[in-house]
C-alpha cells in the first residue's frame, strides 16, 4: 500500500475523505497507524466555520492514538520508542527555537502563534507530507513531535482521554494552585470539566462542585462517579447561594470555566470565587464578550484570574499513569465511536446536533 485516506475539511461544514501517498520516512522522522482519535471541543469551530476559517483544507484530530509502523533510527533513540509501540501524541510541533518554546510555553508554538510552529489537526493538509491530523489512517511523525507511549492493554476509546484529564491535572493543580483541603468549583461537566475533577482529587481538594444544567444529568453522575462531592444545575437557584450553602458561605478557593460558549460563565466563576481565590479561564468563546462580568470584583476580592491554553509534558506523563492505573471508572466517559467515513457526523454530535448524550467521541478509521 503506498496510499492512504483521511478525512478533510474543505470547507466549513464539509468533509470529504481523500487520498494521499504515504512518505517514506528517514532517520529521524516516522509514520504512525492511527487507532483511534478522540474529538475535542475545539474541533468544533473549525469544523463550523466560526474561527480559524483560513485554516483548511485540513485534516482535523488531534487527541491521537496509533500504533509506530514506521521509524527511523535517530528518531527511536529520541524518542524512546520502537515500531509496535502504541503512543499518543501532543498536538503541538514546537520549533524549538522561539520565545515561546524558550521561557515554557512550548505547548503554543503552532499556527496561530509562531510562524514556524506546527500543530496535528490545525495544520493544512496542503502541506506535505499531508498527514498532519488524527482524522485519517495514518499521521506523520515529524522530527520535533512529542510522543508517550501508552499500554496496548489501554482500550482505544479510553486512550484519547490523556488529553482531558492532562488538561485537568495542570488547570487545577499548576494554574489553579489547588492545595490539599482546597474547595474546587468546576463550571461545565464536559470532557474537560471531568477530567477538571480527576485532576483536583490528584491535587488533594477537600470539596469538589460540578455545575451543569439539567440537561446535564449524565455528565453530572458521571463528576460524581470520578471523585465530585456535590453536584450543581444552574436551574435551581442562583449559583453563589447554592455554592454558598455547600461551603458554608466561604465559597471556592478555585474555580475552572470550562463551559461551551456560555457568555455569562466568566461572571459566575468570579461570584463564587472567595476572596484571594483563583479563577481559571479553559476553552474558547470564539471572541465573543462576556455579559454581566463585573471587573469590581477583582479589585474586591483581590482574585486571580488565568486563562490556559492546554497541557504540559508531566500532566501528560500524569494523565497517562491514571489511565494505565485502570483504578477510574473512565469508560463511561466513552460515549461514541465512529468511523473513518462518518467524521461529519461524528462533529456534528459533538457540537450538539447529535445524540444529546454524547460525552467523548473517537473517531476510529478500521471501524468505517
Amino acid at each position: 500500500m503506498d496510499r492512504t485516506s483521511s478525512a478533510v475539511l474543505v470547507e466549513p461544514r464539509r468533509i470529504e475523505l481523500q487520498s494521499f501517498p504515504l512518505p517514506e520516512t528517514g532517520p529521524d522522522d516516522g509514520l504512525l497507524r492511527v487507532l483511534g482519535t478522540g474529538i475535542c471541543g475545539s474541533d468544533w469551530a473549525p469544523y463550523a466555520g466560526t474561527w480559524m476559517t483560513e485554516l483548511p483544507p485540513l485534516v482535523l484530530g488531534h487527541e491521537v492514538v496509533g500504533e509506530v509502523v514506521a521509524i527511523g533510527a535517530r528518531a527511536a533513540h529520541r524518542w524512546g520508542v520502537a515500531e509496535g509501540d502504541r503512543i499518543v501524541l501532543e498536538e503541538s510541533i514546537p520549533c524549538q527555537h522561539c520565545r515561546l518554546c524558550r521561557t515554557g510555553r512550548s505547548h503554543m508554538c503552532d499556527p496561530m502563534h509562531t510562524p514556524d510552529g506546527l500543530r496535528y489537526g490545525l495544520t493544512p493538509s496542503s502541506l506535505a507530507p499531508h498527514l498532519w491530523g488524527g482524522f485519517g489512517e495514518y499521521v506523520y511523525l515529524h522530527p520535533r513531535s512529542v510522543v508517550h507511549r501508552i499500554s496496548k492493554d489501554v482500550p482505544v476509546e479510553v486512550a484519547p482521554l490523556f488529553i482531558p484529564i492532562s488538561n485537568g491535572i495542570r488547570w487545577i493543580e499548576r494554574d489553579g494552585g489547588c492545595r490539599i483541603g482546597d474547595t474546587v468549583v468546576i463550571l461545565g461537566p464536559g470532557q474537560h470539566g471531568l477530567g477538571c475533577v480527576i485532576g483536583a482529587g490528584l491535587a488533594g481538594a477537600g470539596t469538589t462542585i460540578v455545575v451543569g444544567t439539567a440537561r446535564d444529568d449524565a455528565r453530572l453522575a458521571l463528576a460524581a462517579s470520578l471523585g465530585a462531592d456535590h453536584v450543581v444545575r444552574a436551574e435551581d437557584g442562583p449559583l453563589d447561594e447554592q455554592i454558598a450553602a455547600l461551603t458554608g458561605g466561604q465559597m471556592a478557593d478555585v474555580v475552572v470555566d470550562v463551559t461551551a460558549g456560555s457568555s455569562g460563565a466568566l461572571a459566575e466563576a468570579v461570584s463564587v470565587a472567595r476572596v484571594g481565590g483563583t479563577v481559571i479561564v479553559a476553552g474558547s468563546r470564539e471572541m465573543a464578550p462576556a455579559t454581566g462580568f463585573r471587573p469590581d470584583l477583582l479589585f474586591f476580592k483581590e482574585l486571580t484570574v488565568k486563562g490556559v491554553y492546554g497541557h504540559d509534558y508531566t500532566s501528560v506523563r500524569r494523565a497517562i499513569a491514571v489511565i494505565e492505573s485502570g483504578t477510574l471508572p473512565l469508560a463511561g466517559l466513552c460515549t461514541h465511536t465512529f468511523g473513518l467515513g462518518e467524521v461529519d457526523q461524528a462533529l456534528r454530535t459533538l457540537g450538539g446536533e447529535g445524540d444529546p448524550t454524547a460525552v467523548h467521541i473517537t473517531v476510529v478509521p478500521q471501524s468505517s
